[in-house]
């Protein structure tokens, strides 16, 4: 194997490993977001049960038709 044919096979495996390297970064990023917006949800949910826990029965009262319909 020539040495112009090696340079450009080692110049290829670098940029490959540097993408992957990036690559790699996003993944992590994008997990770490992941995990935050799934906490996230989690409490939002918990809050909405709570809140539909207490809440008086006036909501429901109020939803139904007057006799006259």
């Amino acid at each position: 194997m020539s040495d112009e044919k090696l340079i450009t096979l080692e110049e290829k495996i670098a940029h490959l490993q540097h993408m992957l390297d990036e690559l790699n970064m996003v993944v992590f990023r994008q997990s770490e977001t992941i995990d935050k917006l799934s906490k996230r949800v989690k409490e939002l949910n918990e809050k909405s049960a709570n809140s539909d826990s207490t809440q008086t029965g006036q909501d429901i009262i109020s939803d139904d038709r007057p006799p006259h319909y």
